[in-house]
């Protein structure tokens, strides 16, 4: 349904006040995740619901696609790790370890797709996690003595639990707009 701007204004005016209810709730989200504040991927998350179809089995979908994309990029950083791909020499300015990493790991992660895997979220959640992992609240949330694996398990959780929030603002939104424009038919 086309709307005018009159009705229009309306739909923007309740997405602004979603959008400030979720900036207000963010005061609060970053204690779940080691003081880190990744709202970012909230908003990310909200949009991808929408790009996804827009119902809660999409939401659930991107939601495994960008647990899929976490899984994938762990995978890239181990592989980077293991002798024969690790001694890689760089090659002026490009890195072929991580080359040879992604182009391994990416064709198993394509293929999932076969799985019904939202493999548009799987790339997002993976460049969402990578993106994570070199914030500097990342580092700053790390207590001195942290293992290697603890960046990994802190920026996971930052990414599912603000992904969370933004599937759930997507719906949200799905669903006030959807009574509205229903209530404009009668």
């Amino acid at each position: 349904m086309a709307l005018t701007n009159k009705q229009l204004l309306v739909v923007s005016t309740g997405l602004g006040v979603q959008a400030a209810i979720l900036v207000l709730i963010n005061g609060y989200m970053p204690k779940a995740c080691h003081g880190m504040d990744m709202m970012w991927i909230a908003f990310q998350a909200w949009a991808v619901y929408f790009v996804a179809g827009c119902t809660p089995k999409d939401g659930v979908k991107v939601w495994i696609g960008y647990i899929s994309g976490i899984i994938a990029s762990v995978a890239i950083i181990k592989l980077m790790g293991v002798p024969g791909i690790k001694d890689i020499p760089m090659l002026g300015n490009m890195n072929l370890v991580m080359a040879v990493a992604v182009f391994i790991v990416v064709i198993p992660a394509i293929m999932t797709e076969n799985l019904k895997n939202f493999v548009p979220g799987l790339f997002i959640g993976s460049g969402a996690y990578f993106a994570t992992l070199n914030s500097t609240q990342l580092a700053g949330a790390l207590p001195e003595a942290a293992s290697a694996n603890l960046p990994l398990l802190y920026a996971a959780q930052a990414e599912i639990i603000y992904c969370a929030f933004g599937l759930s603002f997507g719906w949200i939104t799905v669903t006030w707009r959807g009574k509205y424009e229903a209530s404009l038919a009668k």
